[in-house]
């Protein structure tokens, strides 16, 4: 598969590719690299049929084809599946995979045919999920299964997975790669898109760099070294952060004592769950996807209750608060889904961004001027890449639309920061910006409660990092500056620590 000189310009002059090229062979896993807007996301909608090129050509076997939605690209053996998942929660993993593709009887569905066909691809390619399990019941990583086995389900030839592993656990990860070795293995083409290097390296043959919307590196991933491809995706050599070291000095700002929460869905239950939070300190959360940490930030914004126990902000009990109590008593929230959580997704990013701020507030009234200019004032400083501050936050990449949430939730100025996820698929150098931006809220005073599926992420920032596993603190490490992923592994697995 060839692109040839293919360009991309939107109607207000904004180019998001120019003249990109360069060839993916068969039976590769080819990774595509580059910041959040260089044009990779874009690239790989045109490939799929969502967006059309304004010039330039795609070559399959050496002959130029039409790709104007993303029925066309399955005709051609094309699937795709997307950062966020498009499953339907309310229909099982059998009926997610047959829709639009659904087996029949007559006039009717044949849902055992459906199911008996979901089943089999489950076995065939090793990606085990109950076919008859609702969506809503499975965890993340099990979802990303789902829309792997639906896009398989189309006899693709060429799959293209956008950030796969953003909300994968490293366990989770490893299993992924080991499907997708397989998959080339028996014949399949890949494209990887990641921000992460060490996954590039473990997993790609080939990789390709953009830049501003022009290719800037393709290389057979052997023939180049890691500054090199850094260099091509930054433009700059970005400097390997330290590991932070143990520095615990203020009181508890953030405390959950021996709190409980029951729930049908594993991620959300907890069991006596006691943890501090100092001022000054970071406190990093590890775990496998499911372990408990959806219900730590469910208490912290207002959506679940504590069956037992209680949350303290700065000695004050907040259990049961509503988020804007939450917001009142100084907290900041970065949540995992910055589209369906973070913002409004129909919404403008001045809208967006300046949310939370009172100084744009005439009584009832907002002073759009002033909204106006401390939206562009933020925008800036947070390197957000963006044609109109009247876009839809929708419109951005997930990475562009996190720092438009991270600035928002920053600029109050918080005295208690939650991070879940905070720099899930973002580039190295957002990521970097974010991480110095958690730094100087805790050396200002703030407790900041980081919960990661990146152990890097959590190893670099923590003072403290806990485990949890099956809703129950597993490990406490008081130095995070001494561990390693070796020692967390057992406790988050639960072969170690609480039973």
């Amino acid at each position: 598969m060839t692109f040839e000189n293919i360009s991309k310009v939107y109607p207000n002059g904004t180019a998001a590719l120019e003249s990109v090229s360069f060839r993916i062979e068969p039976q590769v896993i080819h990774a595509l690299c580059g910041e959040n807007g260089a044009g990779k996301s874009t690239l790989m909608k045109i490939l799929f049929g969502l967006e059309a090129p304004n010039s330039g050509r795609i070559l399959l076997g050496g002959h130029e084809v039409s790709i104007r939605s993303p029925v066309a690209a399955a005709s051609h053996g094309i699937g795709m599946v997307h950062q966020h998942f498009s499953l339907l929660p309310s229909m099982t993993v059998a009926e997610n995979i047959a829709l639009g593709n659904e087996p029949r009887r007559g006039p009717f569905v044949d849902r055992k045919a459906a199911r008996e066909r979901a089943a089999a691809l489950a076995e065939r390619y090793r990606l085990n999920v109950d076919p008859d399990a609702p969506v809503r019941t499975l965890s993340i990583a099990a979802q990303q299964k789902v829309e792997i086995l639906k896009a398989l389900s189309r006899k693709v030839s060429l799959l293209i997975l956008d950030e796969p592993t953003a909300v994968l656990a490293p366990l989770e990860s490893e299993e992924l790669f080991e499907r997708l070795l397989a998959l080339r293995a028996a014949g399949l083409t890949i494209v990887f898109i990641s921000h992460r290097l060490r996954e590039v390296r473990q997993l790609a043959d080939h990789v390709s760099v953009l830049r501003g919307g022009r290719v800037t590196l393709d290389a057979e991933l052997a023939a180049v070294s890691d500054a090199e491809i850094t260099s091509a995706v930054m433009g700059r050599r970005i400097a390997a952060a330290a590991r932070r070291e143990h520095n615990i000095a203020g009181k508890p700002r953030l405390e959950f004592e021996h709190v409980s929460v029951r729930s049908a869905a594993p991620g959300d239950t907890l069991a006596d769950v006691s943890l501090s939070v100092h001022a000054g300190e970071i406190l990093g959360i590890a775990g496998v996807d499911g372990s408990g940490q959806s219900g730590l930030t469910g208490l912290l914004s207002g959506r679940l209750v504590p069956e037992a126990g209680d949350i303290r902000f700065d000695g004050t009990s907040v259990a049961g608060a509503t988020m804007r109590d939450l917001r009142r008593a100084g907290m900041a929230h970065l949540p995992a889904d910055r589209f369906a959580a973070g913002g409004a997704a129909t919404m403008s990013l001045a809208e967006n961004i300046t949310a939370e701020a009172e100084d744009i507030r005439a009584g009832a009234f907002i002073d759009l001027r002033k909204r106006d200019r401390r939206a562009l004032d933020l925008l800036a400083e947070y390197n957000v890449k963006f044609r109109r501050a009247d876009q839809p936050l929708k419109s951005l990449s997930g990475g562009n639309a996190q720092k438009v949430v991270a600035a928002r939730e920053f600029a109050t100025g918080p005295q208690i920061v939650i991070a879940d996820q905070p720099t899930r698929g973002i580039d190295a150098g957002a990521a970097a910006m974010l991480h110095a931006k958690l730094r100087d809220f805790s050396d200002a005073g703030a407790a900041v409660l980081l919960i990661s599926a990146d152990l890097d992420e959590i190893l670099v920032l923590s003072d403290t990092i806990v485990t949890l596993y099956a809703g129950r603190v597993s490990g406490v490490f008081r130095n995070a500056a001494e561990v390693t992923p070796e020692m967390l592994g057992p406790y988050m697995l639960g072969l170690a620590g609480a039973d």
